[in-house]
């Protein structure tokens, strides 16, 4: 039986696609496994997402260090 697909522009052997949310993905021995198991495709996880996070967090740092270090920050004191 022929199972040939086309997504995205991509000619694939069969609809079976592996997306990134599995922790399958993460080992490369799995990869070959579900691949020899059937399927054409395997969504990987971003290269840059740990590069993201670890931005978001110095940003966060930067943001919020030293915000309570003055008493005027601290209250809502009306003149």
């Amino acid at each position: 039986m022929d199972l040939t697909t086309t997504y995205m522009g991509l000619k694939l052997k069969s609809p079976l696609l592996v997306g990134a949310a599995t922790p399958l993905t993460e080992d490369l021995d799995n990869t070959k496994r579900i691949e020899d198991s059937g399927a054409s495709a395997i969504v990987l996880h971003s290269f840059f997402e740990e590069q993201l996070e670890k931005e978001r967090l110095e940003l966060h740092h930067h943001l919020t260090h030293g915000t309570e270090s003055f008493a005027e920050a601290l209250f809502n004191q009306r003149p």
